[in-house]
Parts: structure tokens; C-alpha cells; sequence
């Protein structure tokens, strides 16, 4: 693996994480009236981009970090949607 390859896996590992505090936050208070349903719809169109670009460029990095936050994406969609019925 050359240098550029482990740094591309490196961003798209800390990309991956970015959700993660909010997704556990999310779940752990089951409160999700601060985030914006725009926003989710947003960042699942622009990863869902970058995935199919991904996969066509056969890129290994970005096919990971955009997987991973697309299910982390669509995890925070699912609870804005059931923790509003909740209330």
C-alpha cells in the first residue's frame, strides 16, 4: 500500500466518525428536535453521490467513508422520523 493510500483511508476514517457522537447522542436521549430533516436529506443525497462516484472510480476510501455515512445517515433519519412520533 503506498503512503497516499493509507492517508485516503485515514480521511475516510475520520469522515466515517464524524456522525458518530451525534447518532449515539441521538439515541442515548432520544431527542432529535435540533437537527434539521433538510440537512439529513441533504447529506444522504451528497453521500449517496459519492458513493456511486466511488464505485465507479473503483475507489476503496471513498466507497468506505460514504457506506459507513450513508448507514450513519440514514440511523439519524430513522430516529428524527420515530423519536417525533414519540413526543
Amino acid at each position: 500500500m503506498e503512503w497516499i493510500d493509507g492517508l485516503g483511508l485515514f480521511g475516510a476514517f475520520l469522515s466515517a466518525i464524524t456522525f458518530v457522537p451525534q447518532v449515539y447522542k441521538a439515541w442515548q436521549t432520544k431527542s432529535t428536535g435540533d437537527l434539521s430533516v433538510w440537512m439529513i436529506f441533504i447529506l444522504l443525497a451528497n453521500v449517496s453521490t459519492w458513493l456511486v462516484y466511488g464505485i465507479v472510480k473503483d475507489d476503496f476510501a471513498i466507497i468506505l467513508a460514504n457506506s459507513i455515512i450513508l448507514s450513519l445517515s440514514l440511523l439519524l433519519l430513522y430516529f428524527k422520523m420515530t423519536f417525533k412520533r414519540n413526543l
